[in-house]
């Protein structure tokens, strides 16, 4: 498994030592790659001191100018840990090389290259330098420059940020993976911060049913956190009987369009007058639009005939794919991603247009991209069509309609 962590701060921050307790972890090799040369007595001494604090059982390598070849060239066992420290030492060897500042983001990237490569994990240490005083030397400032622009591109490409302040981590990005090596066995009874919390409960009260889209393109590794986050759902039996239809093809979104065209005729029959009229103006291009459409489907004999906890209530399976919907729309929210929920759609002719078997059930079309406006409530209720109903008309306590004032 590869999985890859940026670690930054300032001087004497803790980074290094927060990797090794991140390291602590890991039960399989670990190796320290140096991008240090000892010029002077006091880097010596330095260099003396960060291996009294790893302690027994490291390999250590030191290559101060291309670390990338210890994992390219196989020294690196797969399954290993291995810690860079650091990147801006590295940027410091090559600039006193006299590398140029093109090959120099070339390097970089090719380092990143090899580390999303590379089977096991790997941490980066590297320093903030460019929120201290402006240095006073053409050198000083391409290199504080450089260093800035490196930390960004390695932040961009990793799939964890971790930032050291006085010894205290704090996370900026996470997208670990499932089984990760770093995992710190917390588990459930490990509680949100106060700043996960607040994150998590802005995606529930923002998530909104986003009708038009830009036409920017959803990047590749985005999409694939939001579908692993709808895959992480829960499920009856963890049987897991959903699939994800990614559709890109022109040609297929123009027959899901016209599918909607032929269906929403008929559906606006149901109404009259004013909300006739209104209805009509909630015009959908999000089809044509979205840059990326996923239907959602149901494999009701994904976990064969007996399903652990659906003797009694067959719709479970149908229930978990729900479940796996939301996951994927709160993780859109918080990746910036709209997501419209088609659901005027033929769908015995949608099984037929994207060929789906007997035994699977579309459950949700769903149309993903930036959005091309905001909503501060959701569209519905902005246009007057129905408004949210108080929490307090919708729970019951121990049996139907009774109700408790003051219960919360």
């Amino acid at each position: 498994m590869t999985h890859s962590v940026l670690i930054t701060g300032g001087c004497r921050s803790g980074k290094s030592r927060h990797a090794l307790e991140l390291a602590a972890r890991h039960t399989g090799p670990k190796v320290f790659l140096a991008t240090a040369q000892a010029l002077d007595d006091e880097m010596s001494e330095r260099i003396e001191k960060h291996k009294e604090e790893r302690g027994p059982g490291w390999i250590t390598h030191e290559e101060p100018l291309d670390p990338g070849s210890i994992l390219r060239d196989g020294t690196c066992a797969p399954g290993s840990l291995v810690i860079l420290d650091c990147i801006t030492l590295w940027l410091s060897n090559l600039l006193m090389a006299s590398i140029t500042r093109e090959n120099i983001l070339r390097r970089v990237d090719e380092l990143l290259d090899v580390c999303q490569r590379f089977d096991g994990t790997v941490i980066l240490i590297t320093n903030e330098v460019g929120a201290g005083i402006v240095p006073g030397s053409a050198l000083g400032r391409e290199f504080r420059d450089l260093a800035g622009e490196i930390n960004q591109r390695v932040a961009a490409r990793l799939d964890e940020v971790i930032h050291t302040v006085s010894g205290i981590a704090t996370v900026l990005k996470s997208n670990r993976k499932e089984n990760s090596p770093l995992e710190n066995g917390k588990g459930f009874n490990n509680p949100f911060s106060v700043e996960d919390k607040a994150g998590l409960y802005r995606a529930i009260f923002e998530r909104r049913d986003v009708r038009h889209f830009q036409s920017k393109p959803i990047p590749p590794h985005a999409l694939k956190r939001i579908l692993r986050a709808a895959h992480h759902a829960g499920s009856v039996g963890f049987s897991q009987p959903w699939n994800f239809l990614v559709i890109d093809d022109p040609a297929t979104k123009e027959k899901m369009f016209q599918n909607f065209i032929h269906a929403n005729g008929d559906a606006e029959k149901n109404y009259s007058g004013a909300k006739r009229e209104l209805y009509s103006s909630l015009k959908l291009e999000g089809i044509r639009e979205a840059p990326v459409n996923v239907l959602v489907t149901c494999d009701r004999e994904r976990a064969g005939p007996h399903v652990l906890g659906r003797n009694t209530v067959l719709e479970t399976d149908l229930f978990s794919t729900c479940c796996a919907v939301q996951n994927l729309w709160l993780a859109a929210r918080a990746e910036g991603v709209g997501v419209g929920w088609v659901s005027i759609l033929s769908m015995d002719q949608l099984k037929v247009d994207l060929a789906l078997p007997e035994f699977v059930e579309p459950v949700a079309y769903l149309c993903m991209g930036y959005p091309a406006a905001g909503y501060a409530k959701p569209m519905l209720e902005e246009e007057g069509w129905a408004k949210r109903i108080p929490l307090e008309e919708v729970v019951f306590f121990n049996h139907w309609g009774q109700t408790v004032e003051k219960r919360f």
